[in-house]
């Protein structure tokens, strides 16, 4: 099996090196068995990042860096990543020297032993401080509510995947931290296993409480719009279907009350139930078009790049 390893950084200088080191030598000690690649993105630093990153030497493994002019957010990185990828499977950490590159050996052999499709890391012994462990607590029971996801640790960047599983997926936000659970509504094969993971020692932490709130998005934005059974032009359609027929039957029994108890329209809230309805399953068929056709224009938005490549 051949790996494509994806490592986003942000403002990350003082990991860097350290990191590269780590993972080099990881991978060297996995073996002749396998093919990597390295692929390392710079998302819009504002330090000395992308200094750290040229400097880099060449070592046994292809290494590619991508430049992001401005921050997009860590899931537009690694969608730059995926789509620079040339393996079939894609292995994915954080640049925060949190997630230990020693793991990726064990993700690896219980992924082919195993034979799945992704196999993501339970930080099970986190060594974060409580304002990061509670919400990412609360944010997987979330998930796990929502959604068919049975993972514990749905925020976990060290996972080993399969590159097909992304096709026509476009990550944004901080939707790569839902992938295990939007693969999960389609019954893709996933398991997990647990990985250490260490103190952050240069650098912050770039999540917070506001986790749980994009989390919550994220899931509803998964339950509508990327579930193959449901599309979402149906699902606005029959939330529209459903307001026009209200608003039918409001019509014709004010007709009724109209024609056979001579009551006046003004008499009742009919008229405004009738009108209010239909404007509503206006509005759903309305939004049920266009999130068709945005859906159109993000499955094809990765064919455009929109950053910088250096091969080395």
């Amino acid at each position: 099996m051949n790996f494509s390893v994806i490592v986003p950084f942000y403002n990350e200088e003082k990991n860097i090196n350290t990191l590269h080191k780590e993972l080099t030598l990881s991978l060297k000690k996995i073996g002749k068995k396998h093919k990597f690649e390295l692929i390392y993105i710079d998302d819009g630093s504002q330090d000395k990042t992308c200094k750290e990153l040229l400097k880099l030497k060449k070592n046994i493994f292809p290494l590619k860096i991508i430049f992001h002019k401005e921050n997009k957010s860590q899931s537009k990185a690694i969608q730059s990543g995926i789509n620079e990828s040339i393996y079939e499977n894609l292995i994915f950490l954080d640049g925060d020297l949190q997630n230990d590159p020693k793991d990726i050996g064990l993700l690896i052999n219980y992924y082919i032993k195993k034979k799945l499709d992704m196999v993501i890391g339970w930080r099970k012994k986190r060594k974060d401080n409580i304002f990061r462990v509670i919400p990412s607590l609360i944010a997987n029971k979330i998930v796990n509510l929502l959604t068919k996801s049975k993972i514990h640790d749905n925020g976990c960047a060290l996972k080993i995947l399969k590159k097909k599983l992304m096709t026509n997926m476009n990550l944004w936000g901080d939707f790569h931290r839902l992938i295990g659970a939007r693969f999960a509504e389609q019954g893709a094969n996933i398991d997990e296993i647990i990985v250490s993971h260490r103190k952050r020692s240069n650098g912050k932490s770039k999540y917070g409480l506001s986790r749980i709130f994009n989390v919550i998005i994220d899931v509803i934005f998964i339950k509508l719009f990327y579930n193959k059974k449901r599309k979402s032009l149906y699902v606005f359609g029959n939330f529209g279907l459903i307001s026009f027929f209200i608003s039918l039957v409001s019509m014709t029994y004010m007709l009724y009350l109209k024609i056979f108890e001579a009551k006046s329209f003004i008499t009742t809230p009919l008229p405004l139930l009738t009108s209010v309805t239909f404007l509503i399953g206006l509005i759903f068929l309305s939004i049920g078009t266009i999130t068709n056709l945005l859906e159109n224009i993000s499955n094809q938005s990765n064919i455009k790049k929109e950053y910088s490549i250096i091969r080395k």
